[in-house]
């Protein structure tokens, strides 16, 4: 199997579980691992249970080790690397990937994060890999609701909890070599785009709800929601609309705080947001998250302006 994150450890330890002989395990070695939402070393499983470990950052570059290895099938879970066709036809039987949606549903990048901005039903789906992404023939679907008050964390652990439940049924069928594969309708498929972390900017004039989907999607274990403050970089690790308190304010201005709770004013509605706590005690009430783009625009040509009168006295 190829992988590199907890979903990745959770599919080995099932394929070792139900007895299937695991000849090699690639495993993703970046050499920086924060970058890696949920990044999980597979090195000391294999080696506890002596199995062949190599580690990889570009997967492309062990094809021929790959090929060699007379596979019946090939598990390829948690990587965002696009593995070439070579790799995809080097089993006997298939390669079998995972994406946590309700296939042909929600296709394509971000998944965990989109969900939860979304709200929408997921699903733990393990399909037969080919060269257009998220496309092959189902073999397991497990499914699981999403609410609006899930976080990525919760969600992911829904994920998991699925994942283990698709394989416990999945398994035995690839042991006894009764596998059924199921093609995807393509005229029901959505897809799902890239997201990036600067697309956790908070945009305080949309709706209450939209910025608390937004706070719940780029939560741990992504890289979170922010806003700004002055000259600072803000945190906002977690968010709940207010449904009862009858006040109007400005949008971006902290209306109240109680512990370590702001209650903000958005284009609709009220949200409770709590901050990084490094940077929560510099904020009070009155204080404004984000920007007035005309007022900075107005800061920034007054201080051109002073930059160049000082020019001239020099020169």
């Amino acid at each position: 199997m190829i992988g590199g994150v907890e979903s990745s450890a959770l599919t080995l330890r099932k394929l070792h579980e139900h007895g299937l002989d695991v000849v090699g395990v690639f495993g993703y070695k970046p050499n920086i691992t924060k970058f890696v939402s949920g990044h999980c070393d597979l090195e000391p499983f294999c080696l506890e249970n002596s199995i062949s470990f190599t580690p990889f950052t570009k997967i492309n570059d062990h094809i021929e080790e790959i090929q060699s290895l007379d596979l019946d099938y090939l598990f390829v879970v948690g990587i965002s690397q696009l593995v070439s066709k070579d790799i995809i036809h080097a089993p006997e039987l298939g390669a079998i990937g995972f994406h946590p949606t309700k296939l042909p549903e929600g296709r394509g990048r971000a998944p965990l994060a989109w969900l939860v901005h979304e709200a929408q039903e997921g699903a733990a789906t393990f399909f037969m890999l080919e060269e257009a992404a998220d496309a092959g023939a189902i073999v397991a679907q497990e499914g699981f609701d999403v609410s609006c008050e899930d976080t990525a964390k919760s969600v992911k652990e829904k994920i998991h909890e699925a994942m283990s439940l698709a394989l416990d049924s999945l398994l035995p069928q690839l042991a006894n070599g009764e596998l059924i594969a199921i093609e995807q309708d393509d005229s029901l498929a959505t897809e799902f785009g890239i997201r990036k972390p600067e697309d956790g900017l908070i945009d305080w004039s949309c709706s209450a709800y939209d910025i608390d989907r937004l706070i719940k999607a780029a939560s741990e274990p992504h890289p979170g929601a922010f806003t700004f403050s002055g000259n600072k970089k803000l945190e906002v690790k977690s968010s709940r609309v207010e449904q009862n308190l009858k006040i109007k304010g400005v949008e971006g201005r902290i209306l109240k705080s109680q512990k370590d709770e702001f209650l903000v004013q958005t284009g609709k509605g009220l949200i409770w947001i709590t901050i990084a706590f490094d940077d929560s005690s510099r904020l009070r009430v009155g204080s404004l998250l984000g920007y007035k783009v005309e007022l900075e625009i107005y800061e920034l040509k007054k201080q051109i302006a002073e930059l160049k009168e000082i020019i001239g006295k020099m020169s």
